[in-house]
């Protein structure tokens, strides 16, 4: 019996390069952890139009360089006003004590 087909591999299996193909992947897997919204319609359009130029000329060095920039541009994280590096040392982080008590009667200073 056949398993039914996600949403992402239906989008998928309509491109034949494998770089559309990829960029099509991670559009639907961003789209679909909903981390892309309108604004970045520019983006996606870019990484798809990349992404053919790629198939299409796959030795061109220059046209790896902008798809590779403009993949890892809409895979950024978006600024959601939660900076997660800083949540997470607050909570690692302890309480400093009184550093006026903490000298010892034999310190050098």
């Amino acid at each position: 019996m056949t398993k039914p087909k996600t949403q992402t591999e239906k989008v998928i299996e309509q491109f034949s390069g494998r770089n559309r193909t990829a960029a099509e992947a991670t559009i639907q897997a961003l789209r679909d952890a909903n981390r892309l919204n309108e604004t970045d319609s520019a983006r996606i359009t870019a990484l798809q139009a990349l992404a053919d130029a790629v198939d299409a000329d796959p030795s061109n060095a220059s046209l790896w360089r902008e798809y590779r920039a403009v993949e890892l541009a809409l895979r950024e994280v978006q600024d959601d006003d939660i900076d997660e590096l800083s949540e997470l040392l607050g909570k690692l982080s302890a309480p400093m004590g009184d550093a006026s008590n903490s000298i010892e009667k034999n310190s050098r200073i």
